[in-house]
């Protein structure tokens, strides 16, 4: 044990036996890393710390088809976002499938509906808020890399005039309540228990103007390989033939699979 650990410590190769380096090098074959940021109802841990949740079901019954196992790590959604694009064998449990990023992902779905829309304080009367152009001379919190971030510079809107970007939910409420925002971009389906999650009242908001209609997917990391992709995209179809998707929908009121 000693050796062992004196080897570690100068950085000298370890003798593994032969039977666990043929466990490491199947592990890429038989386990995904599966990333997600905890936003009820898709992705979030139960009270005994578990993982579960919408999109958390689908990929488990998904994975569960294909004999694959998974290791779920919640992270910032911008955390999770730049390892999938880095990383091979990497699923994002929920994400909207834009032009943008079409080349970087094997798409699995669409799993669900997505509406976004800007949000403002009720005390805040001052925000005036009719059209998408009204909106310009305002500020508005967004998360980095988020579907709405990126809807928003597409149609012209700029990061350090009107757009103000955070790295999460967390830090997007911060700005809000303490009026370094006038405006946040929220998915309508997370909105609420997003707020209840990190202590704030949803009842201090409100909606003033819809920004856009996505759908979510699953994604897989392109530099995974071709034969994993069909295999995922097998096991999908399967459930989405036999109900499986609609029957874990229902379970969850907040989730639409309509527009």
């Amino acid at each position: 044990m000693v050796d062992r650990a004196r080897r570690c410590l100068l950085g000298l190769p370890l003798i593994v036996p032969a039977a666990v380096a043929r466990a490491a090098d199947e592990t890429p074959e038989t386990s995904l890393t599966v990333l997600a940021e905890p936003v009820r109802p898709y992705s979030y841990q139960d009270a005994d710390g578990r993982p579960t949740g919408y999109a958390i079901e689908l990929m488990q019954e998904m994975l569960r088809r294909c004999r694959l196992g998974s290791q779920v790590e919640f992270n910032s959604w911008t955390s999770a976002y730049q390892r999938a694009l880095a990383e091979p064998r990497v699923l994002l449990v929920s994400i909207v499938r834009l032009p943008e990023r079409e080349p970087y992902f094997y798409w699995l779905g669409p799993t669900a509906s997505r509406r976004a829309y800007l949000y403002r304080l009720k005390s805040r009367a001052d925000v005036r808020v009719s059209t998408l152009d009204s909106v310009r001379g305002y500020r508005i919190g967004v998360i980095r890399d988020d579907a709405t971030e990126r809807d928003l510079l597409a149609r012209g809107f700029e990061l350090g005039r009107q757009l103000d970007r955070s790295p999460d939910h967390a830090a997007l409420l911060r700005k809000l309540f303490a009026g370094r925002c006038d405006l946040i971009a929220l998915n309508s389906t997370v909105a609420a228990a997003t707020f209840e999650s990190f202590g704030y009242d949803f009842g201090r908001v409100e909606p003033v103007l819809k920004l856009s209609d996505f759908k979510l997917y699953m994604g897989l990391s392109r530099s995974s390989t071709p034969a994993l992709h069909a295999r995922l995209q097998a096991a999908w179809e399967s459930m989405r033939r036999d109900g499986t998707v609609a029957a874990l929908a229902a379970r969850y009121p907040a989730v639409s699979l309509q527009d």
